[in-house]
């Protein structure tokens, strides 16, 4: 396992990558489906995407009908790359660079999509320093919808993902803070990634109930996929899992 967490640097350096990996089946599959279902109708919504990698979901809320998209990312990297796509194809998205663990308070927003940021909390109080910055920035009645590393997995479903183009692997024995490592695979053979941590699913539902946010639950992901094509195998005991929230109105 590496010594430390993936820091913003290091995300600049495989921005194009994980850019990329969002292509892979699973995510559009797997992933976009079960997280556009959890957003449901965003017609006139004000929306904040955090963290918005390189815009791929903000775009496509913005195209949705969303009334106002921002985008906010710890890579500077990645946002370059969502405001070149802007650039190119205006949608009247606003990104920026900025670190959720300090972010304060941004505006005021209906919806709050955030797609894998929990997962790189390594302790309780990281945790919920993000479950506030999402309630101080939410409107009241305001949703929280996203995707995360699935804490609820069983340790034997951690491993390699070869059909789906990545591994999954967590620092044993398994505790709060155990490290969770993603490598996706490159056609030439090596491989590139990044770190999870692991938290007890208990530990994300005494948390956000803190944080003021109620009905905190993860939710089973569902496939939309092909004809013919069975993803039963990805979704048994499932590496990755939405979660919902709201703050109270």
């Amino acid at each position: 396992m590496p010594s430390k967490p993936l820091q913003h640097a290091e995300y600049d350096d495989i921005a194009d990558e994980y850019a990329a990996s969002k292509q892979l089946p699973f995510r559009t599959v797997v992933e976009a489906p079960t997280l556009f279902s959890l957003v449901g109708d965003v017609q006139g919504l004000a929306v904040l995407d955090l963290p918005c990698g390189d815009g791929t979901y903000s775009r496509a809320l913005a195209r949705r009908g969303a009334a106002s998209v921002q985008g906010i990312d710890l890579s500077s990297a990645m946002i370059e790359r969502a405001r070149q796509a802007e650039r190119q194809a205006p949608l009247g998205i606003s990104y920026r660079v900025g670190d959720a663990a300090d972010l304060g308070i941004v505006g005021a927003f209906d919806l709050i999509l955030a797609s894998y940021l929990f997962n790189y909390a390594q302790t309780r109080a990281q945790l919920l320093v993000f479950a506030r910055v999402v309630y101080a920035n939410l409107k009241p009645g305001g949703r929280l919808v996203g995707m995360n590393d699935n804490p609820r997995t069983s340790l034997d479903r951690y491993g390699s993902y070869a059909a789906y183009g990545f591994s999954r692997e967590v620092e044993r024995p398994r505790r709060e803070g155990a490290r969770v490592r993603y490598s996706f695979f490159r056609p030439n053979g090596t491989s590139f990634g990044f770190d999870n941590f692991w938290l007890a699913p208990q530990t994300y539902e005494e948390v956000f109930a803190e944080a003021g946010l109620a009905g905190f639950r993860f939710v089973d992901p569902l496939a939309a996929s092909p004809e013919g094509e069975d993803w039963s195998g990805f979704l048994r005991d499932c590496p990755i899992t939405g979660l919902a929230a709201h703050r109270p109105g």
